[in-house]
């Protein structure tokens, strides 16, 4: 199937895909299927100036906000099924509910190019910040549900918005350091979020976290409209589902992507779908020792995506992704040889997500430069991927866990890793596009 990425670059440019087009340099006609006439201009140069880094950091808090309402329902999931008076099962199914609005990630890809990535960004904010709370305002499961939902959708249209934005105005060479600094929003999640969050349902109940980082989203939405330049405006142009199909059939690289990322999150949320459950039930942990624990791993995410920042620009993004593939497969495999001890569980979780923020973080400067005139079309795939690997995983992982335990989660996640990575060693390599 994609046999044809290591003959020639393809003919036509996948920036085809985005249903709505309004960047002028793109150079599309109206009211046509017409090629593009120019491929958009390289990104100026960056400077790690006080305006960039203000950015940046804007983008990164608001991240943060998203990811810790996202993740803390895997360690706290437990603590939310007694407060709500359900069992955990009506929590994971929830979950999966979330992560199957993932799905739906292309179809939200023209919401950027057509309204400009500040007003995208913003707009999900507030948005995110009123369904959280509501969850706080009215507990119960429909309203966390609601909560849920509208956190994985406004992720999938956040995400590949900050991802091109970065992609258009940083230079490839210096492009994964400074993915790298947002991609601290995934790891602060863990290792500020989530300690915050057992902090607060201990003291107010399993709705305080939803309370909060309501009022910070709401807060973070003028900010971004505030640092971000505004878009400009541009041509449009409508694109039909029919003809997007055809793009991506005559352009297979964007399903090897695709895949990779769908595949090595399938290989993580087998596992740490139950990871709480895991916890709690292996070593009698309280909210406090959960939260600790959840501190080490975001120690470890943030230490990899530290050094996937460095590493990826300075080796090269390819061989550092595969290297570290590797060894996360390598160490889900040995994760039931370490359930002896807590600490033992606790150095083989931190090498784990170590290593797996590495295959991950490094794997989006590559991905952000596959298809540089399409990077709002590629990332919403590539997120819409990850999201289908998220509700897979939490689909099958309970029903591994109820069968096999940890032993069934850890071999899974070990096999699915492997094939992630030789999708990627086989067939992504950085864009090549020609202009028509």
């Amino acid at each position: 199937m994609f046999t044809e990425l290591s003959h020639q670059p393809p003919k036509l440019l996948i920036s085809d895909f985005v249903i709505v087009v309004t960047h002028a340099p793109i150079g599309y006609t109206h009211g046509s299927m017409a090629q593009p006439q120019n491929i958009a201009p390289a990104p100026a140069e960056w400077a790690w100036d006080a305006r960039r880094m203000a950015q940046l950091g804007v983008l990164t808090f608001a991240r943060f906000i998203q990811n810790t309402i996202l993740r803390i329902v895997y360690p706290f999931a437990p603590a939310f099924a007694r407060g709500l008076g359900v069992p955990v099962e009506t929590i994971y199914f929830l979950v999966a509910l979330r992560n199957l609005i993932g799905l739906f990630s292309p179809l939200f890809a023209p919401l950027p190019e057509r309204y400009g990535r500040r007003v995208v960004m913003s707009a999900g904010m507030l948005v995110f910040g009123a369904a959280a709370l509501l969850a706080a305002g009215v507990p119960a499961v429909w309203t966390l549900g609601i909560a849920l939902v509208v956190t994985g959708a406004i992720k999938v249209i956040y995400d590949p918005a900050m991802q091109s934005y970065l992609g258009d105005v940083v230079p490839y060479a210096q492009r994964g350091k400074a993915l790298s600094v947002t991609e601290f929003a995934w790891s602060g999640a863990f290792l500020i979020g989530a300690p915050l969050s057992g902090w607060l349902i201990g003291r107010q109940g399993w709705p305080a976290p939803f309370l909060w980082f309501g009022l910070a989203a709401l807060a973070v939405a003028p900010l971004l409209w505030r640092v971000l330049p505004s878009a400009g405006k541009g041509g449009r142009r409508t694109v039909s589902i029919a003809y997007t199909a055809q793009m991506l059939r005559r352009h297979p690289i964007i399903w090897a992507a695709a895949l990779y990322m769908m595949l090595t999150l399938v290989a993580q949320e087998t596992l740490f779908i139950v990871y709480g459950d895991w916890m709690e039930s292996t070593f009698n942990l309280t909210l406090t020792g959960l939260g600790f624990a959840t501190t080490l791993i975001g120690l470890a995410e943030a230490g990899g995506e530290a050094t996937a920042g460095w590493s990826v620009d300075r080796f090269g993004k390819r061989p550092v992704v595969i290297l570290c593939g590797l060894l996360n497969a390598l160490i889900f495999f040995i994760i039931p040889l370490s359930t002896g001890s807590f600490a033992g569980a606790m150095a083989a979780m931190i090498a784990l997500f170590f290593t797996f923020e590495i295959a991950v973080v490094g794997a989006i400067p590559l991905l952000t430069e596959l298809v540089p005139s399409a990077r709002v079309a590629v990332m919403s795939m590539a997120l819409g991927a990850m999201a289908a690997g998220r509700t897979i995983g939490s689909l099958i992982g309970p029903f591994v866990w109820d069968r096999a335990g940890v032993v069934g989660n850890s071999t899974v996640s070990a096999v699915m890793m492997l094939l992630a990575v030789l999708v990627l060693a086989r067939w992504l390599h950085e864009g090549k596009e020609e202009t028509p």
